[in-house]
């Protein structure tokens, strides 16, 4: 049985995301227990993962088909799990990932429409089982709102150079699963000011910890 905690950040592009993750990692260097905590990201976060990470997001030539896409996606997740995930989680760990399984739905399911989120689901728990996340903190933000956040001269990787309609599914997605798992989900308003959005994590974050056996 599962001993620690799983907690997932979501969102789409600009969104924050990244900034709030790096806020929670600076407050967990103040915890006393700062030692319990693993984090990770998607794809990646195993040397395997990272190799397909780089093939996922920064392709130039023979791109990866659709269902390629999606399978990359799984074959990176199943290797993070099996070797970063599951031990630590065995082991009382609280482990935080930089996206999760409702990034494959919002992106593969919803916007490039590979297979539906009933059947990216379904192929989840065939590599997984019934593993379930936690908590996810979902910092919503329409995507007109979002585009507009990034710079001109930004780097763009694959997925942030797809187009409006691409990032309005991507949103539809997510608002999908915050539904449809919305007892696992915290949904943000992303264009909340940043330390007020970084507080409202730590209160959920904290009181998730009160309700398990941390």
């Amino acid at each position: 049985m599962k001993k620690g905690i799983f907690i997932t950040f979501e969102g789409g592009e600009a969104c924050g995301k990244s900034t709030q993750i790096k806020l929670f990692k600076e407050y967990v260097q103040s915890r006393k227990d700062k030692d319990n905590f693993i984090f990770v990201r998607e794809p990646g976060g195993s040397e395997l993962g990272e190799k397909i990470r780089d093939l996922l997001l920064n392709y130039e030539k023979d791109c990866p088909v659709p269902k390629a896409e999606l399978l990359l996606f799984l074959a990176s997740r199943a290797q993070l799990y099996e070797k970063v995930i599951k031990p630590a989680l065995e082991n009382g760990k609280i482990v935080v990932a930089d996206r999760y399984y409702d990034s494959t739905i919002a992106y593969q399911g919803f916007a490039r429409k590979i297979m539906t989120a009933k059947e990216i689901l379904k192929l989840h728990s065939m590599i997984l089982g019934k593993f379930k996340v936690d908590l996810t903190f979902y910092l919503k933000i329409d995507p007109k709102n979002s585009f507009m956040r990034k710079g001109q001269n930004a780097q763009l990787d694959r997925m942030e150079k797809e187009d409006i309609n691409f990032h309005q599914e991507v949103f539809n997605g997510y608002n999908y699963m915050s539904k449809k798992e919305k007892n696992r989900f915290k949904v943000i308003d992303a264009t909340k000011s940043i330390d007020k959005i970084h507080q409202i994590i730590i209160k959920e974050f904290e009181k998730l910890l009160k309700k398990m056996r941390f």
